[in-house]
This record gives structure tokens, C-alpha cells and sequence, in this order.
């Protein structure tokens, strides 16, 4: 009896042990398992959190980035800015530097909306998000290297976000929204600092013109590589062309329009 019940005894404390041992190893592993799900909630709660805020201003950003892209096709290729920057009425010249200057700063105005939504959201795994802040990314990479031999329509990250910022104002739904045309105009007829921040890129307007009229085949080729990015973004925004119209072809870069080698990269 004895030994009987030494030997139960020992069998119970193995049996508490193992039970034991099994029950830290289920905890611990259900713990492990709640950790994983709270992440994949956590990554999955980004996700729709940074595909809500591109729903809410897709249409604002879409629309700006074919008015800016439209501008840059005339520009660029079209003949509207070799007849009208020379016209004789005032009015008429005003309006086609200003607004060319206006829609690139309305383009940036939303990016800029977009990314402060956006900064505290960790994508996660969404491959749409992520390939969204890819496009954005690309745009802002030809406004700001440093790989074209000209300096016009250049803006470097900072100065992009910063034009952005200033144009940045309260919409009636307590959102944040892009300035007027109108007021764009106004603040730069009253607005001395405005006006300072733009003006280098109202001249860059005349200095693009100056060099379709004397045939510069590479002296433009910023505003066909920006053109490109902003259709690849449209494209993005847009796949079934219910939004925009079908006019939104990239403009056919000219023979012997290459970048000089330089610095890819801008500030």
C-alpha cells in the first residue's frame, strides 16, 4: 500500500505538472494568437482607414490632376499659350499664366490634404494604397530633380508641400479644401508674401513659351515627364474612365529631347 501510494502520488504531481505545462503552453499560445489577430485588425483598420480618405478626395484630386496635366499638354504641344501670353488684351495674358500657375497649385493643395490625412496611417498590406503613394511619388519626383537641364516648373518637396500649405483653406464642412481661382488671383494682387512664393513659376510660364517659339527640343521635357506621371495617376484614379473623358493621352516626346545626366534626385 505503501508503495501504491507513492507511486499514485508521484503519477498525481506528473499529472499537475503536465497539466500545467499544457495550460502556460495553451495560454501562451492563445496569447500569440491574440497578438497576431489584434495586429492583422490593426493593419486591416489602416488599410480602410487610408482607403477612406482616398475615396473622400479622389474627386477633388482627380479633377486637379487633368486640369494641371491639360495645362501642361497645351504647353507643352498645344497653341493656346503661343497666341494668348502674347494677347492684346490684358485680361486674356493674366489668364493664361495665372491659372497655369494656379492649377499645379491646386494639384499640390490636395496632395498636400491628402498626405496630412494620411501621415498617421500605416497602410499595411494594401497593395492599392501603397501603389497610390507610388503615383503621388512619381509626380513629385519630375517637379523636383534635378536630372533636366532646365530649372522651370521645378519645385523641390519642401517647396511643393509648401505651396500646397498656402493654398490650403477651410471648407464649409469643416474639411480642409483648395483655394478659388478667383481668390488665387486676389491674394496675389494684395498679398506681397503670396505673390512672392509664386512668382519665379509666373515667369517660368513665359520662359516655357520662349522655348516653343524658338524650337528647344529638350529645353520643356520637365513638363512632358510630369504630364505622363500625372495620366499614370489618372489612370489610377480613374481605370474605367467614368470620371474624366478619354482625352488623356501623354504627349509624344520629340526626337533628341534627352535629359542631361546630372543629379537624378531632388531636394
Amino acid at each position: 500500500m505503501d508503495t501504491l501510494s507513492l507511486v499514485s502520488a508521484i503519477l498525481s504531481v506528473l499529472g499537475a505538472v503536465v497539466a500545467g505545462v499544457m495550460t502556460t503552453w495553451s495560454a501562451k499560445r492563445a496569447t500569440v494568437f491574440e497578438h497576431r489577430l489584434a495586429e492583422q485588425r490593426h493593419l486591416e483598420t489602416k488599410a480602410e482607414q487610408a482607403q477612406e480618405v482616398l475615396s473622400r478626395y479622389r474627386e477633388p484630386l482627380l479633377l486637379a490632376a487633368f486640369s494641371l496635366q491639360s495645362r501642361l499638354h497645351n504647353a507643352f504641344g498645344g497653341d493656346y499659350f503661343l497666341h494668348f501670353l502674347d494677347h492684346d488684351d490684358d485680361s486674356e495674358r493674366r489668364y493664361a499664366r495665372d491659372y497655369t500657375v494656379y492649377v499645379l497649385a491646386e494639384y499640390l493643395c490636395w496632395v498636400e490634404i491628402i498626405r496630412r490625412e494620411m501621415r498617421f496611417l500605416d497602410l499595411g498590406d494594401d497593395e492599392s494604397n501603397r501603389a497610390f503613394t507610388r503615383h503621388l511619388g512619381a509626380v513629385s519626383t519630375q517637379l523636383s530633380t534635378l536630372k533636366y537641364p532646365l530649372p522651370h516648373f521645378r519645385l523641390f518637396r519642401g517647396q511643393q508641400r509648401a505651396l500646397g500649405e498656402l493654398c490650403m483653406v477651410n471648407g464649409a464642412n469643416g474639411r480642409s479644401d483648395s483655394i478659388t481661382y478667383p481668390a488665387f488671383c486676389s491674394r496675389l494682387d494684395t498679398e506681397p508674401e503670396f505673390r512672392h512664393w509664386f512668382a519665379r513659376l509666373r515667369e517660368d510660364v513665359d520662359e516655357i513659351v520662349k522655348l516653343r517659339r524658338v524650337g528647344s527640343p529638350d529645353g520643356n521635357i520637365r513638363l512632358l515627364r510630369i504630364q505622363h506621371a500625372l495620366i499614370d495617376l489618372i489612370d489610377f484614379l480613374d481605370p474605367a474612365r467614368t470620371r474624366i473623358p478619354d482625352d488623356r493621352a501623354k504627349l509624344v516626346e520629340q526626337a533628341g529631347s534627352v535629359p542631361a545626366q546630372g543629379a537624378a534626385a531632388g531636394a
